[in-house]
């Protein structure tokens, strides 16, 4: 299931959340925001498929700004690619948590 990630100043479509194979959410982010108030609607031009960290997207509509943060679980998926053992990187939420 994909979940629309909208402006947070006006409420248009800038792209879509959904999950990867192996749980990671991503942000499919559209070049121009989608009107979903149509019954048909036109194809969707995806830009980019982020996982990371996004600053300052900015809504064609309305001008706003939003920042896409990734999960906790990309950040892991990240920090274990570098080779950073399980137990510390569960000791890093664990002080984020904590």
């Amino acid at each position: 299931m994909m979940k629309p990630w909208r402006c947070k100043t006006c409420g248009a479509h800038l792209g879509k959340v959904r999950r990867n194979g192996s749980g990671i959410h991503q942000l499919l982010l559209y070049r121009e925001v989608v009107d979903t108030s149509q019954e048909e609607v036109a194809d969707v031009d995806v830009i980019a498929v982020v996982e990371g960290y996004a600053a300052d997207v900015r809504c064609s509509n309305c001008g706003g700004t939003r920042t896409w943060v990734p999960g906790k679980e990309a950040i892991v998926r990240l920090l274990k690619g570098t080779g950073i053992s399980s137990e510390s990187i569960n000791k890093i939420f664990e002080k984020e948590e904590g």
